[in-house]
């Protein structure tokens, strides 16, 4: 049973390996890739709190600036993967909140008000992105700042024809989208089918923000892990085959 990964190649990788190991088929597919944006950090050190919305934003954002300048800064992480990629670079007291999305940030956040409001805020991350915590707490902090450090880009893999042929075969069981820029990427490869394809299969979405760029689409989610991970995609998968 094959099951259509579409994330970059390399977190792709990390995530057929956890799939063999349930006893299905991985077939990679990725339909995106991330490539840097340069920014000046000259004025970054003003600010008091640095959210992390992903694994990326922590690669991107310390490959210009020097771990230390996070040092007596309040580091939030939006779930565990981002938590681990930040402690690899040495930051630690790092504070998750209970739902792994931009909504449990912006959940953590309220609770805690008194604390943020006279606080400087920084959110480096994709250049196209979901404006949930800058929307909401423009008028409940001092400041609050995104800073685009990487972008997501169309990549179209050269197993396209392969992946074509497997979808009119009806081979692809399970279809697992991680963020919106895969699901429409997918369709911008697929322009003509890629509805009909993924209408004849399930389709896996790591949150409730992708969950909603698969429904502007027209299709129906299949899968929504309680925790936004991709072991908690696998492990709804799993109960599915039972």
């Amino acid at each position: 049973m094959k099951v259509l990964i579409t994330r970059e190649l390399e977190e792709g990788k990390i995530l057929a390996e956890k799939v063999k190991k349930i006893g299905l088929e991985p077939v990679l597919f990725p339909v995106i890739k991330t490539v840097p944006i340069p920014f000046n950090f000259f004025d970054v050190s003003r600010y008091d709190v640095f959210i992390f919305p992903s694994k990326n934003a922590v690669k991107y954002f310390l490959e210009n600036v020097p771990g230390d300048l996070l040092k007596g800064k309040m580091v939030i992480a939006v779930g565990e993967k981002t938590k681990k990629a930040l402690e690899k670079k040495g930051i630690k007291d790092i504070k998750i909140p209970r739902v792994y999305s931009s909504e449990g940030v912006l959940e953590f956040i309220k609770g805690n008000i008194s604390f943020f409001s006279d606080k400087r805020i920084l959110i480096p991350r994709a250049k196209k992105g979901i404006d949930t915590l800058p929307e909401a707490l423009k008028d409940q902090v001092k400041e609050i700042t995104v800073l685009p450090v990487y972008e997501t880009v169309l990549n179209i893999p050269q197993n396209k024809e392969k992946i074509k042929e497997l979808f009119e075969k009806n081979e692809i069981k399970f279809c697992i989208f991680t963020s919106p820029s895969t699901v429409e990427n997918f369709l911008k490869i697929f322009p003509e089918k890629g509805i009909r394809y993924l209408n004849a299969t399930c389709i896996a979405v790591i949150g409730t923000t992708t969950k909603r760029a698969v429904e502007k689409k027209g299709l129906k989610v299949c899968i929504v892990p309680e925790k936004f991970t991709v072991d908690g995609i696998l492990q709804k998968i799993k109960e599915q085959l039972l």
